[in-house]
């Protein structure tokens, strides 16, 4: 009598879907239906995300964002290269325009005086322009860099001789020298004769 007003408030609803192992029932308890069984196969199907994808999709965000970084820095490289490029260029015009000052035959029309003060200035704002170091490397082999070398050495001999010559009249003579170097370096459509020892270095 007991054994039955014990259970007379409970009775089994309908059997939920689990395991054969784990069999649960829902149970109405006074009108209240116990869920928890729900709960836990609501757990049981949530998606479980494997380490090893977690630790993959890392890698990858990693390895794209390096690359995404190495792609802007190499632009910026790019530019360094130009923007240095163009004051190398600029320091070497205004060494030129420099240079040829004491080469200007119209100078010697000038007085002593005048001549002095303008060489001056113009040594100088040489040597202050000198001072400023712009270097762009290229790469090169032993060959090329002894190549380079020498066609430095022939255009910087053919200028030491202007500028011992320069009183001697025989400005037009290196000229044409210069252009001959010149027309070396472009052998499709030369202006002229072309200095063949230069070329060859060239």
């Amino acid at each position: 009598m007991m054994l039955a007003c014990v259970f007379r408030n409970f009775r089994i609803a309908r059997p939920a879907n689990s395991s054969s192992a784990n069999r649960l029932f829902e149970v109405e308890q006074d009108g209240y239906i116990n869920h928890s069984h729900q709960t836990r196969m609501n757990s049981n199907n949530s998606r479980t995300v494997p380490v090893q994808l977690i630790r993959k999709t890392s890698v990858d965000d990693f390895n794209e964002r390096m690359i995404g970084m190495l792609d802007q820095v190499e632009k910026r490289v790019e530019q360094l290269r130009e923007s240095a490029g163009q004051l190398e260029q600029e320091k070497e015009s205004l060494i030129n325009m420099l240079g040829n000052v004491n080469l200007d035959s119209e100078l010697l029309r000038l007085g002593q005086g005048d001549r002095d003060d303008i060489s001056a200035t113009a040594t100088r704002l040489l040597n202050r322009c000198k001072a400023v170091e712009v270097v762009v490397n290229t790469p090169r082999n032993a060959e090329q860099t002894q190549a380079l070398n020498n066609v430095n050495n022939l255009i910087e001999a053919a200028v030491n001789k202007m500028r011992e010559d320069l009183n001697n009249a025989k400005e037009v003579l290196h000229q044409e020298a210069m252009k001959r170097f010149l027309n070396a370096c472009l052998p499709d459509q030369p202006d002229g004769p072309i200095d063949q020892r230069f070329q060859a270095q060239a």
